[in-house]
């Protein structure tokens, strides 16, 4: 009896250390909002990076996924991160670009060949983004593709000619505002969640992203056309807030880190595919999809407005530029 009563006993204890164990492990959760649609790549790619990190720190580190701009648009984002209200939010230049001017110029249009052209040139410029987001307490993750960017409108754009008077909604930055007029059209700055109502509406006549993202978000229903201008390829970048990212152990931040370099990797493996359904997607749904001629006189025009909007960043964008321009 008394060997039957110690045997329990140590079994007891044996739970009860274990219990303590897993009470004791500190269990960190990280807020990630993102503007785009669940099944958008981006977004994908957001919800593979949080199973990695879950799985592999066996759970102390959790990544809560909030997608359609459910915690705000891409500046408010940005500012959340920059402030620490949101931990991880990926974006563009309208949203942490605004922080780093001299980042800009990685957005400009016609600068990439294709995504495999931006790949190499994000190997080279990671050490001057990572630079950059130092200054305001941020550190970069890594790279999301983006393009080609192309056009939803209510009336087709055939030619160059046709851009002009356009009211072509872009996102609230200074490079989209420069692109529009540069190519006569009437830049209209709205907010990402509020651009189909403005088309609806009349606000806009077009307006311009990735064919998955002119799939996912609906804007075609409103515009029944989608010419493929092809104007950018663009980065968003993976900003995570310093402060939060050095409350995690070295182990964590390493497994962190590789967990998002993955989550890049597999979301350029969607682009190309995504671009393509959607494509057919909104072709079946009687979308005119329109084959823009003369592309080369968009990219004419605009190589003007490349060197003069870098001029106006200063030296360190640049020198940014010519170091893209260099990557073949």
């Amino acid at each position: 009896m008394l060997v039957k009563k110690r045997f329990l006993m140590g079994i007891f204890t044996a739970l009860t250390l274990t219990a303590s164990a897993g009470l004791g492990r500190a269990e960190t959760t990280l807020t990630l909002g993102d503007i785009y649609a669940a099944d958008h790549s981006n977004t994908l790619a957001d919800k593979r990076f949080a199973e990695l990190v879950a799985e592999r720190t066996n759970g102390e580190v959790k990544i809560e996924v909030y997608s359609d701009a459910t915690l705000g648009n891409e500046r408010e984002l940005a500012e959340s991160v920059v402030s620490g209200s949101v931990d991880i939010a990926p974006s563009g230049m309208s949203g942490i670009g605004r922080f780093f001017p001299e980042l800009q110029v990685l957005e400009l249009p016609y600068l990439y060949k294709d995504l495999d052209h931006m790949q190499r040139v994000a190997e080279v410029i990671a050490p001057d983004v990572q630079a950059a987001f130092e200054e305001q307490g941020v550190r970069n993750l890594g790279f999301l593709y983006l393009g080609p960017r192309s056009i939803a409108s209510k009336r087709a754009i055939n030619t160059i000619e046709d851009m002009a008077g356009l009211k072509l909604r872009v996102p609230e930055s200074p490079l989209y505002v420069g692109f529009a007029k540069a190519l006569d059209a009437v830049p209209t700055p709205i907010p990402f969640p509020e651009v189909y109502s403005a088309i609806e509406t009349g606000v806009a006549e077009a307006s311009e992203g990735e064919p998955a993202t002119l799939a996912t978000t609906k804007w075609y229903e409103v515009t029944k056309s989608v010419s493929l201008t092809k104007h950018i390829w663009h980065f968003r970048f993976i900003p995570i807030n310093s402060a939060k990212f050095d409350t995690l152990t070295t182990e964590q931040q390493d497994i962190v880190e590789k967990a998002a370099a993955e989550a890049q990797a597999y979301q350029a493996g969607l682009v190309n595919d995504f671009n393509a359904k959607a494509l057919e997607e909104m072709k079946n749904a009687g979308v005119t999809i329109v084959e823009t001629q003369g592309l080369d006189k968009f990219a004419e025009r605009l190589a003007t407005f490349q060197d003069e909007y870098a001029k106006s960043l200063g030296d360190k964008a640049v020198a940014l530029l010519a170091k893209v321009r260099s990557v073949q």
